[in-house]
Formats: C-alpha cells, structure tokens, sequence
C-alpha cells in the first residue's frame, strides 16, 4: 500500500504490515525523520472505514501532529 497527502507533497510513502490493523508508513524524504503508525478503524463488516495516525518514535517533530489526524472513508456518489 502507499499513503500520499494531497496537500502535503512530502508526506508520500510505503506502507508496510504491523500488526492487528496497524500498518506503518515510511516516508520517502527520509529527511522528514518522523515514519508513522497507521491504525485502521473497521465497520462491523471488517471493512476498512478510516484511520489514525501516530508518530513511532517520541522524538518525531510535535509539529508534525499526526495524532490530530482523523481519516474517513468517503462513499463516492
């Protein structure tokens, strides 16, 4: 899987398999220092339906507030 914000060019990257329905994204621009927890939220079908995300390391810039990030799956209509 690959996660890209539309209105942050720079946050692109791979995601990799955690655990349970945690993945884990690397950055691309290794620079940013600061790879992130993606934790899926699932319906009562098991389908996918948004995620979090939380910085992996404590050191990772609080500016990059991933925690404040609240992903929604959006019907198409």
């Amino acid at each position: 899987m690959h996660f890209q914000a539309k209105n942050a060019p720079k946050l692109r990257g791979d995601m990799t398999y955690y655990k349970g329905n945690t993945f884990i994204v690397k950055w691309y621009d290794r620079s940013l220092d600061a790879d992130a927890f993606v934790n899926f939220s699932l319906d009562n079908n098991a389908v996918a339906n948004g995620f979090k995300m939380e910085a992996i390391s404590p050191l990772t810039d609080f500016s990059f507030d991933f925690q404040d990030l609240d992903f929604k799956k959006i019907d198409k209509k």
